[in-house]
Order: structure tokens, then sequence, then C-alpha cells
């Protein structure tokens, strides 16, 4: 067995109202979703934010309890916020003068 590290570098902010790609209703909110957000202890709001990732899934997410990534061709994922900030770090921050 082989220990590999990531050297690709994504962008990244807090995932905040406004992120998100559409809004699951309640009652979308299945039997193995509650045990998910069980094991990672997320409680169920009462509209599920997302994010539509390349696979075609749904990401779901709490604003300011996740990250949302964006990755080199233009991929989008969320990440638990803990998780986030234990793995990643600032390499390059942009303001409004670095953008054309």
């Amino acid at each position: 067995m082989k220990t590999y590290k990531k050297t690709a570098t994504v962008k990244a902010k807090l995932f905040e109202k406004g992120d998100e790609d559409g809004m699951l209703p309640p009652e979308s909110y299945t039997n193995l979703d509650a045990i998910e957000d069980g094991r990672y202890g997320i409680k169920p709001p009462l509209n599920h934010p997302y994010v539509k990732t390349l696979e075609n899934q749904f990401l779901r997410g709490e604003f300011g309890k996740h990250y949302l990534c964006i990755g080199k061709a233009g991929e989008r994922w969320l990440v638990g916020k803990e998780i986030f900030e234990a793995t990643y770090e600032v390499v390059f921050e942009e303001t409004k003068t670095d953008k054309p």
C-alpha cells in the first residue's frame, strides 16, 4: 500500500443561500437520508438546499456548515466545514482587483 497526497487546487467558499442549485422538498427526505445525516450529525432542514454534481447526483448541504468546492472542470461538490478546514489550506485568495 502507498500513501498519496492530492496536489490539485480547488476554488471554495462557505456554502451560502444563493449558492444552491435548488431546494429539495421535505417529502423527498428518505429513511436512507436520515441514516446518512445521522452518521454525520446533520439535522434535516425543512427544505434541503442541494448542488448538482458531474455524476448527476444531488448533494444536500447546510448553509454555513459546508464549503462549496469548484474544480478545474467547473464541477461542484460540498465538503463539511470541519473536514474542509482540517484538510485544505489557502494558497491564493481572489480579491475584486484580481478579476478582469
